[in-house]
């Protein structure tokens, strides 16, 4: 029985300070050890199933072919260099020891790094050294201290009788060569004799400046030689850069317009290593549209804690932005309207979006401000609310359902889009007209705002018609309103921006607007896909093309006029335009480059409409209130005259029951007397009911002085009205200190007189009146609370009290009109205020109203 070894060939081959290998018979390496890290620099993984012979040097790879061959037919062997090719690139010598074993069809290997003998490499550079000189194709030669050559490799010589013409032979002085200018063998004299002097020298050297020949850069090496410690001459080594030249300066140009674009581009731009997060550029732009400067945006981690402070906030929006790159789907790469919070603390909104260059370990955000965008879309959205008509002059298709998702409504732009009618739809349920929906994400949108009531914005691909939509969905007072547009050419040309920017420019393909540049002569030297597709050019037509044979008709409409003084004046013009063959508005943004002008430019034509819309609508909107104020005006005056002439009559009837109470008394008996104070009283409460109704109507309706106002000084006053009654029920007042406000001195003593007044008089008969004043204050509004231990009032009349004329106790129990509530409610409104109670019966009330800390009259 043969002897099981302790350990396995594979350990044993981990253990061995030599390489341990198995190739198969193609000659791939199926395993090797770990040896391999330290003698060739290769990981093992890193070797398995590649060639062998795909590591051996050149010079020996004909040979080692050859043995392999030979191992193949079944000779082994047990000593065999060659050299191997280290993974930093040098050569490593090995010797082998090789079986191969034809069952299994595996060669098995053990290699050694062998260390040659001095004198074999002193041998071995001996012998290679000429070859190697005359081998290279630059340029070697060495001259003595009189500049005589001495020697030159073969390049040399095939250049110089290539070149000059000139046949180049030891002894010719280096100085004296014909076709040469002055100023460039001089300058070749002061290299020869710095380097005689004892200086090692490595210089470009530019062109000769001789026009007959091929402008050539040398980058040159010039070593002192020795000879028993004194300079006898020199060698100079010198190669061919000329291309390389070219590269930089190209690459220079190229550096220059990126720069330019980056500073000019109305846009924000940064790039990030996304292994570390580390911020390598970042343009002013981006710092601009996110509020922060750039030396406190350093990294990821760092904006993430400065543009989202709130800890919850960062959080969702952190998951939010992993999720969708962790996708690797570039559509789910952008986020609009983010909010985020600058370094003074102010909101704003953005539109943001990511490109990952994972091979460059790189990340593109680009960035726009979008914040007046989003305040304008607000204000549009009430505007449209209010006028339901011009949801027709709109382009975006637009419809709205109601809570059963059936259709109440649909524009002509959605109806043409549908491919159905308004009879067709309404009252009609989506999904039963539009089944495809039904396993949509719109769908799943659709339940997401019905459940949280907060709009929903998204783009989704519409399969049954092969377009994409970008949907609006708003939770409205009935159900749901729907804004869409079709953006399938948006999607396509989006696409294609993308693939283009794979290819070729990463950064300005990557940017929304559409973008050219031109020289100082007007050719055009760039445009990206956006600017092909406006413009309806394709990009290999324009370059090099002067930009006014492309758009002669441009050239009368100050368009050329503009783009000049941009150039002459050296500073950014921005103008819209009008053209006329492609029936488009655009915008365009000049900025002067170092080699001519960079010119953004968008498609505006729909906003020009949109603002026209907007324009007839605030024209509308001016002339209805100039109606409505005039009507308030005319119904104050007539509440005036009416409660003027009403009164007249009353006091008649109020003077002449005293008259006749006076005159008959003695002969008036009981009921008669009964009837005159009945009379009587009616007469004061109805003139008390007319002065009531007059003061409701102008509560609130003129305009009133503001001026700034300390609220305990108003307080005081509105206590001292109420004395009489505050000392009558013994009250019993808590009030605290009050802040001072910008406000109507007549309005804020009105409305603490009625509020306090009413926790007076509806206090509780079997407690001492216990009333407190107190107040609270956000960044745009003070709240005060009116708090007593009154009768209370059930939760059922919580709103019906600010109702005119809504008592809850009979004018035996409590006297009044009730309408004290119902104008302190329309004074509180009056300046975008709110007023509410909460109370509980028998257990008191607080009454509660808030008042804004800037005025803005309704």
């Amino acid at each position: 029985m043969s002897k099981k070894w302790p350990i396995s060939l594979e350990e044993f081959m981990e253990l061995s300070l030599d390489i341990m290998c198995k190739i198969d018979k193609t000659g791939k390496f199926t395993s090797i050890s770990k040896a391999s890290k330290k003698i060739w620099g290769y990981n093992p993984d890193e070797l398995e199933q590649k060639l062998f012979l795909d590591f051996v040097s050149p010079e020996d790879l004909e040979a080692t072919t050859d043995i392999y061959q030979k191992i193949l037919k079944g000779d082994n062997l047990t000593s065999f260099q060659n050299h191997y090719r280290h993974k930093k690139g040098h050569l490593i010598p090995m010797v082998w020891s090789v079986k191969y074993d034809k069952q299994q069809e595996i060669i098995y290997c053990v290699a050694k790094e062998t260390i040659p003998p001095k004198d074999y490499e002193k041998e071995k550079i001996l012998k290679t050294s000429q070859a190697i000189i005359n081998g290279t194709q630059n340029l070697i030669w060495s001259i003595d201290r009189n500049y005589i050559l001495l020697a030159c490799n073969e390049a040399m010589k095939k250049r110089f009788l290539r070149d000059l013409k000139f046949d180049l032979k030891v002894g010719q002085n280096m100085l004296e060569i014909p076709i040469l200018t002055e100023e460039y063998v001089n300058k070749w004299k002061k290299l020869y004799d710095q380097c005689l002097k004892g200086e090692k020298i490595n210089i470009e050297i530019s062109p000769s400046g001789n026009k007959v020949l091929k402008p050539v850069w040398i980058q040159a090496n010039l070593t002192p030689m020795y000879e028993n410690n004194e300079i006898v001459g020199l060698v100079c080594h010198s190669s061919d850069i000329t291309d390389k030249k070219t590269i930089e300066s190209e690459l220079k140009k190229n550096s220059e317009l990126v720069e330019s674009i980056l500073e000019h581009i109305p846009m924000g731009v940064a790039v990030n290593e996304i292994s570390s997060g580390k911020q390598l550029l970042m343009n002013s732009e981006f710092s601009k549209a996110y509020g922060w400067p750039e030396s406190d945006l350093n990294d990821v981690k760092t904006f993430f804690e400065k543009v989202y402070p709130d800890p919850t906030y960062r959080k969702e929006i952190r998951q939010i932005v992993m999720a969708d790159m962790e996708s690797e789907d570039m559509s789910r790469m952008q986020w609009n309207e983010i909010s985020i919070t600058t370094k003074k603390g102010d909101t704003k909104f953005i539109d943001a979006k990511n490109i990952p260059l994972i091979d460059l370990d790189l990340m593109i955000s680009t960035v726009l401000d979008v914040t007046e965008k989003v305040k304008n879309k607000k204000g549009v959205e009430r505007a449209l609310a209010e006028k339901k008509n011009i949801l027709e002059s709109i382009s975006d298709a637009f419809y709205a359902l109601d809570e059963q998702f059936r259709f109440t409504y649909v524009n002509e732009s959605a109806l043409k889009t549908m491919g159905k009618t308004q009879k067709n739809l309404i009252g009609k349920y989506l999904f039963s007209e539009f089944p495809e929906l039904e396993k949509s994400v719109f769908k799943d949108y659709l339940l997401e705002v019905q459940q949280t009531g907060k709009p929903a914005q998204f783009e989704f691909y519409y399969q049954y018609f092969d377009l994409w939509f970008d949907e609006n969905i708003y939770p409205s007072q009935d159900g749901f309103s729907v804004y869409y547009k079709d953006i399938t050419d948006r999607k396509i040309i989006s696409q294609a921006l993308e693939e283009a920017y794979e290819k070729e420019n990463e950064i300005l393909d990557s940017i929304s607007d559409a973008f050219l540049a031109v020289d100082e002569e007007n050719n055009f030297t760039y445009l990206n896909k956006k600017a092909e597709n406006l413009l309806n050019i394709k990009k290999e037509h324009a370059l090099g093309q002067n930009i006014w044979d492309i758009f002669d008709h441009a050239i009368e409409d100050n368009v050329k006029k503009n783009l000049a003084d941009a150039k002459k004046n050296k500073t950014s013009i921005v103008f819209d335009y009008f053209n006329e063959p492609l029936k488009t508005w655009f915008n365009i943004r000049s900025y002067p480059s170092k080699n001519g002008l960079s010119i953004y430019f968008r498609d505006i034509t729909f906003e020009k409409h949109q603002q026209k819309e907007l324009e007839k609508l605030n024209a509308d909107l001016q002339d209805y209130t100039k109606k409505l104020e005039t009507s308030n005006k005319e119904l104050e005056q007539f509440a005036y005259i009416a409660s003027h002439d009403l009164q007249e009559p009353l006091r008649m009837v109020s003077s002449f029951m005293a008259m006749l109470k006076n005159k008959y008394e003695v002969e008036l008996d009981e009921k008669a007397h009964s009837y005159i104070d009945f009379a009587v009283d009616g007469a004061h409460r109805m003139r008390q009911i007319i002065i009531d109704l007059l003061e409701f109507s102008r509560a609130g309706n003129h305009q009133e002085s503001i001026e700034k106002l300390n609220l305990n000084v108003e307080i005081d006053e509105v206590l001292s009205l109420l004395h009489s009654s505050i000392n009558n029920k013994n009250v019993n007042l808590e009030i605290a200190e009050l802040p001072d406000v910008y406000y109507s001195k007549t309005a804020i003593r009105q409305l603490f007189r009625n509020l306090i007044g009413n926790s007076i008089k509806y206090s509780n008969k079997d407690n001492n009146p216990i009333i407190e004043v107190n107040w609270t204050e956000n960044k745009s509004e003070f709240q005060f609370e009116i708090t007593d231990n009154g009768i209370g009032i059930d939760e059922i009349y919580h709103e019906k009290i600010f109702q005119i004329f809504q008592r809850l106790h009979s004018k035996s129990e409590y006297e009044g009109t009730g309408l004290g509530l119902a104008i302190c409610k329309k004074i509180v409104e009056r300046y975008r205020g709110n007023i509410w109670v909460e109370s509980q019966l028998g257990k008191g009330s607080s009454f509660f109203f808030t008042l804004p800390k800037n005025i803005d009259y309704a």
